[in-house]
């Protein structure tokens, strides 16, 4: 959007770091203060974000909501222009198996957001239909989120690495099973595919698993992986940059038995190193995964819920069949190809240029 002749104001809560960062020509970085704790710098940046946003009010021509339900600043209070709304998630009813009764105030917040703007780009079809559900008259477009392109690497081990890496043209008989993503128990589906991982244990499949990422429950999960028997087998790294591409390189597959999903950007960055996903047949990581193609999607109950024994057996059928394996990851690379961010901004800028006032 800047090689178009476009300014940048970007407006986000703080965090430790942010003071470092160096803006780049035509961007410019607005940082609420952080707290140390992230609770209270996410609280901060709701109450002081609105008011940064009226400092532009006169200056710019578009405003651009990344809307979080988590992270409410009422934009329509400050800014009265043209704005369109990003959509990368829908709790609907999951609000209260998050949070209890508490659950009730997000579910009315979604409803509301769905319900009064007039632009909207979401990154799914199924994000899609549910702001139509709410807002017939909306203006809604899909567009994919695109990824990093360190994800394009050919990534390849050191000579002391004995693990099966997903360039290999055969499965090593050590196994090597990955999940990517924010550490969220409930909404990733990790206390299953714990279960699954202990199912294949006691099998004695010879297998090795990294959890990539952080989050409010990584402690919680150390303890799963503790009394399932299995933590002397599982890595989990914490939050990390770019080097996690390299960390995932390593993996033979991917597992996302997730309960819900926006979309599935995790799984297209796996798919880019070649490694295909097992995951959830549930609306938005549909969209993101070709079952058959580039990973296999496994039946859901009525739940939403894979069972642990499912996503065993598909680990196991992906370690067992070589030509199975090659021919998802060879979809797998070429389906990524399609999710590069040099076109995805081209049509986000074709939207925001054309959005209703």
């Amino acid at each position: 959007m800047i090689q178009n002749g476009h300014t940048i104001t970007y407006i986000s809560g703080g965090f430790p770091g942010c003071e470092k960062i160096n803006a780049a020509p035509g961007i410019r970085y607005e940082f609420t203060p952080h707290c140390g704790k992230y609770v209270f710098s996410r609280l901060l940046f709701s109450l002081i974000a609105g008011f940064k946003i009226k400092k532009y009010a006169s200056k710019a021509n578009l405003l651009v909501e990344d809307v979080s339900i988590f992270n409410l600043i009422f934009p329509k209070l400050f800014w009265h222009g043209k704005m369109v709304s990003l959509i990368h998630n829908y709790l609907g009813k999951q609000s209260f198996k998050k949070l209890k009764i508490f659950g009730v105030l997000p579910y009315l917040l979604e409803r509301h957001i769905f319900a009064s703007r007039k632009n909207y780009v979401t990154v799914s079809e199924a994000l899609k239909q549910n702001v139509l559900q709410f807002n017939k008259n909306a203006n809604v477009q899909v567009i994919y989120n695109g990824i990093d392109k360190e994800a394009f690497k050919n990534f390849s081990n050191s000579p002391e690495d004995s693990l099966c890496t997903a360039q290999d043209s055969s499965i090593a008989s050590q196994f090597k099973i990955g999940f990517i993503g924010r550490l969220e128990i409930n909404q990733k589906g990790l206390d299953i595919l714990v279960r699954a991982l202990q199912i294949l244990f006691e099998k004695h499949v010879d297998w090795r698993a990294v959890f990539i990422g952080g989050g409010k429950d990584e402690n919680a999960l150390c303890k799963l992986t503790e009394s399932a028997g299995i933590r002397d087998r599982v890595e989990i790294t914490g939050r990390m940059g770019s080097e996690r591409f390299a960390k995932l390189a390593k993996c033979n597959v991917a597992c996302m038995p997730s309960r819900f999903e926006g979309w599935g950007i995790t799984a297209i960055e796996a798919a880019a190193l070649g490694i295909p996903v097992i995951g959830s047949n549930i609306e938005g990581l549909n969209e993101a995964v070709i079952n058959g193609k580039t990973g296999i999607l496994l039946n859901t109950n009525s739940a939403a819920e894979v069972s642990a024994a499912e996503l065993a057996s598909a680990i196991e059928k992906l370690q067992g069949d070589t030509d199975l394996y090659n021919a998802l990851s060879a979809n797998a690379k070429s389906h990524a190809k399609k999710f590069n961010w040099n076109d995805i901004a081209k049509e986000q800028l074709a939207f925001y240029e054309n959005a209703e006032g």
